[in-house]
């Protein structure tokens, strides 16, 4: 029988759990590379690695630099709870009805042929005067 790392009780979908397990996974790697080796080549790898994946930088180093145990998967989940929380609300915010209208009523810049015209306008209208 298979065992898996999911638990029980977590807060969020699968894609999120395996989102964290990938980051978390990654800042191992990248202490290792970066603190243990002192191997440039790997750590530059890692972070493109981890930009690839769109992850936010900031919440690696608070994982690097704020987990004493990398090795401690409830030490670095704590630790990343916040930025977790802040993701979801930033989703929730982009999916509400005022954030959908916000997009219909914005002021886009003229297209560039309507910016040519609105230019030789002004441009012929200075000359006339």
């Amino acid at each position: 029988m298979a065992t898996s790392d999911f638990p029980r009780h977590f807060e969020g979908s699968l894609d999120e759990f395996k989102q964290r397990q990938l980051l978390f996974a990654l800042t191992r790697q990248l202490a290792e590379a970066q603190f243990l080796r002192g191997d440039r080549q790997r750590t530059e790898r890692l972070w493109q690695e981890a930009a690839a994946e769109n992850m936010d930088p900031e919440r690696i180093i608070a994982l690097l630099y704020g987990v004493e145990d990398l090795g401690d998967t409830a030490a670095m989940d704590e630790l990343d709870r916040p930025f977790r929380d802040q993701q979801r609300q930033a989703a929730l915010r982009a999916r509400s009805p005022l954030s959908r209208l916000s997009h219909f009523t914005q002021r886009y810049p003229a297209a560039p042929h309507r910016q040519r015209t609105a230019a030789r306008a002004m441009a012929s209208a200075g000359r006339s005067h």
